[in-house]
């Protein structure tokens, strides 16, 4: 099982925060400096507790959900780990590390459930699974300067047609990308498995027919909720409902 070194990442994490937090910045990226500290003592019970803590209060990154898991999987916690893994691959798809760890849980888990295949969007968007929705809004964003200004040489400079066609199509592709991200990040949520196990039943109760069970850390997509109830799916066999507090989301 692959960790980075939580030096390495240490600078990452405190120059992204510095530029995403309110006032109060210093309290916030002094306890990050604490919680790396815990971690590399190996106190991970202690280490948690400030990564929570961190998270709770809203400074959300995707180096702080990845050291979670690191630390709930060192203390066995493949539930948690796999869910924080999850929500750290919405900031950081591309970290190679980051694949390795939550497929390595994964194979710590009883189901040894994989996440769901990608749709046909994904496969036809494939480079969408590699940006986070933040990336994709800049670089439109850039694309849309950079055509506007080409766009403007063009009026004085005819030779300059070819590249604004060029331009004009990567910024109608950009804006496609986000739409595809945004669709994707709607319709597959997924939830894991928190609890030791949980019966899916046939309906929203206690008493209704048990279908099938699943244990900590099972990978589920999210269908419906009602109440305090989830519907969750592994395939179009495989469905049912469990109840919300024992799925993490």
């Amino acid at each position: 099982m692959k960790h980075s070194n939580i030096i390495s990442f240490l600078l990452f994490i405190l120059l992204t925060l510095a530029t995403t937090l309110p006032a109060g910045a210093s309290d916030y990226l002094n306890d990050i400096v604490r919680a790396n500290t815990l971690y590399a003592e190996k106190r991970y019970a202690e280490s948690i507790q400030v990564y929570e803590s961190l998270i709770h209060e809203g400074a959300s990154n995707g180096y702080l959900h990845y050291n979670l898991g690191n630390a709930y999987i060192r203390m066995g916690k493949t539930g948690p780990a796999i869910l924080n893994y999850i929500h750290a691959q919405e900031w950081i798809p591309r970290d190679e590390n980051l694949a390795a760890n939550l497929k390595f849980a994964i194979q710590q888990t009883q189901d040894k459930i994989e996440p769901p295949p990608l749709g046909t969007l994904n496969i036809l968007f494939f480079w969408v699974n590699d940006f986070n929705i933040n990336e994709l809004v800049y670089f439109a964003i850039i694309m849309n300067l950079v055509f506007w200004v080409t766009l403007t040489l063009w009026m004085n400079f005819p030779f300059l047609k070819v590249a604004r066609n060029a331009f004009l199509g990567v910024l109608l592709l950009s804006f496609v990308s986000i739409g595809v991200k945004i669709i994707n990040e709607s319709n597959l949520k997924l939830g894991v498995v928190l609890a030791e196990n949980v019966d899916v039943k046939s309906g929203r109760a206690v008493d209704a027919i048990t279908l099938f069970q699943l244990h900590e850390g099972a990978l589920v997509t999210v269908t419906d909720r009602h109440d305090d109830w989830l519907e969750v799916r592994l395939n179009d066999e495989q469905k049912g409902w469990v109840p919300q507090k024992s799925l993490g989301t």
